[in-house]
Order: C-alpha cells, then structure tokens, then sequence
C-alpha cells in the first residue's frame, strides 16, 4: 500500500497519449488539471465570467478534436494556451459582428464596464471592486493575464509559466512588475479602506 502511494502521478504525456488511444477518463483529467489556467486566460481577455466559461469549453473541445495535430504531448499546456486564445479571438470577431449588426444597444449592454461587479470579499463596495477591475484592465496586457492566471486561477508561477511555454523566473519578475504597478495605481484605495 505504501508503495502505491509513492508513485508518480501521471503527467500531461501521459495522459495526452491515453486520449489519443480513445482513453476518455484520460482527457478529462487533463481538463481537470487545467480549467482553471484556461478559464483564467479567457476572462483575461474577455472580462466576462459566463462568455469566459464558454470559451474555455469550446477550447476543450476544440483541443480533443484537434489532440492528434498536438507534436509533441508534454508540450500540451502551452498548445492548449494557444487555442484557448484562438477560441479568445473568434468570440470577439463575433462580438464585433454582432455589435456592428443590433447596433448601439447591443454595444451598451455588453460594455463590461457598466456590468456591475463581483466579489467574494463582502468588505468592499461595489465601487472599490469596479476601481480594481479598471486598475487591472489597464496592466500591459501580458501582466494582465498573469495577474489573472494568479488570482483567479490560482495558479503559482512555475504553473503559469509552465502554461506559457515560459521561464518560472520570467514569471515571477513580470508577477513582481505588475505588482508594482498594482501597488502605486490601487494606493488611493488602500487608503479609503484603511479609514
């Protein structure tokens, strides 16, 4: 007994290649395993959680359809980050259209800005959560995502660079940068909610 809980856990490779050997369980603990990364990544570029949840399952989809164009199986984070942004770019093309054809209402409704925020930290009101979504939607779009994949994702920064296809120190540094950032715009709030 003790030596099965001693063995590894089947990595990304592994479980690429049971899937591509019609193993179904296998593909969905890949999904397992990177929901939160992927559905992170799409509320990074989107801003909304409902169209967010639908892209990061078109990506699935999209990734099992696709599983044997994927070269090289330990490289299947980062290939699904792609198609994830992929899936990302198509929904705002159809977004665009979509606007463009029910006109200035349409735009009005899906403005995220005026979508009124949500929260788990009942300490802070609907206008101070609004201030911190804006702060962060003005990050450099790379820190932005990190930021997201960090917080919302829960995931660390070896994860996310494993993600990425990047170096841990390079996430880190760029986690640090937007932290700075972060730091000096969301001051004022610091100090609202601190009186």
């Amino acid at each position: 007994m003790a030596n099965a809980l001693k063995q590894p856990v089947a990595g990304d490779e592994q479980w690429v290649l049971a899937a591509l050997q019609g193993d179904v369980p296998a593909f969905g603990r890949l999904v397992e395993r990177h929901w939160s990364m992927v559905f992170a990544l799409a509320l990074s570029r989107v801003k909304d959680p409902t169209e967010a949840e639908d892209i990061a399952q078109e990506s699935f989809l999209k990734a099992y359809a696709k599983l044997g164009s994927l070269r090289d199986p330990s490289r299947f984070p980062g290939w699904l980050s792609k198609i994830t942004l992929q899936q990302c770019a198509n929904a705002a093309r159809k977004g665009v259209r979509r606007r463009a054809v029910l006109g200035s209402q349409a735009t009005a409704l899906t403005d995220v800005a005026a979508l009124p925020a949500r929260s788990s930290n009942p300490g802070l009101t609907d206008a101070q959560i609004q201030f911190v979504r804006e702060t962060v939607g003005r990050l450099p779009e790379r820190f932005q995502r990190l930021v997201i994949m960090r917080f919302m994702g829960e995931l660390s920064a070896v994860q996310i660079a494993e993600q990425l296809g990047k170096r841990p120190g390079t996430v880190r540094v760029w986690l640090h940068r937007a932290y700075k950032i972060l730091r000096k715009d969301l001051a004022p709030l610091l100090e609202e909610v601190k009186s």
